[in-house]
């Protein structure tokens, strides 16, 4: 290990990921367990899924560990598939770390021959249910359809952070001129929903 390796690391594997984990591993996950539990008092806030992706991989990089998070991905795919409390994850981990202790080399030499096929299908099932969750944001209004669209383009062609940028950029101009721009009464109708907006916004963070 040499300093010109951890500037490799940090330069090439650690900057650029910043933006994909806060926004898939930490944002989107606290985003979509409202989604999916909006009656349930899960406990998932911005501070506790971010404290936990921090002590993963600052506990784990000693022994050699992958960087890892938790991923909106797979809270997406978990309950598609059925799971609805974390005793699912307390059994899939339970099994993975029996199976891992006891015959890791032959599971590796069964994953070179797993078809390609289900493994894409499976994801393809994840993607969707995940998909499906920001399906409100084509029902509101045709401000949200576009910041969504907006966002999505940035991102193919981009990057993740281009088009978190980019839609934040959008979000904002859209909530600037629909609070000054138009009918009066417009205008006070927006600026009173924007106030309650921020106010729940600092009343989650300090809550989190």
């Amino acid at each position: 290990f040499t300093w010109g390796d951890f500037e490799v690391g940090l330069v090439q594997g650690s900057l650029p990921q910043i933006p994909t984990t806060l926004l898939n591993s930490v944002i989107a996950v606290v985003k979509l367990a409202e989604d999916l539990y909006p009656g349930r008092n899960t406990g998932v806030t911005v501070r506790s899924v971010a404290t936990s992706v921090g002590m993963m991989n600052l506990l784990f990089c000693w022994f050699g560990g992958l960087p890892m998070c938790h991923g909106a991905g797979g809270l997406a795919g978990q309950h598609r598939f059925g799971a609805r409390t974390n005793l699912s994850i307390i059994v899939l981990g339970g099994i993975k770390l029996v199976l891992g202790l006891s015959v890791a080399g032959l599971i590796l030499q069964m994953f070179r021959f797993f078809p390609q096929g289900v493994l894409a299908a499976l994801l393809a099932v994840s993607a969707f249910e995940l998909a499906s969750a920001s399906r409100s944001a084509f029902t509101e209004d045709a401000d949200s359809a576009r910041m969504c669209l907006l966002t999505c383009c940035f991102t193919l062609f981009f990057n993740t952070a281009v088009g978190f940028c980019a839609g934040l950029l959008c979000a904002y101009l859209v909530m600037a001129s629909q609070a000054v721009l138009g009918e009066e009464q417009d205008v006070m109708e927006s600026r009173e929903k924007y106030r309650a907006k921020l106010s729940t916004a600092k009343a989650r963070i300090q809550a989190s």
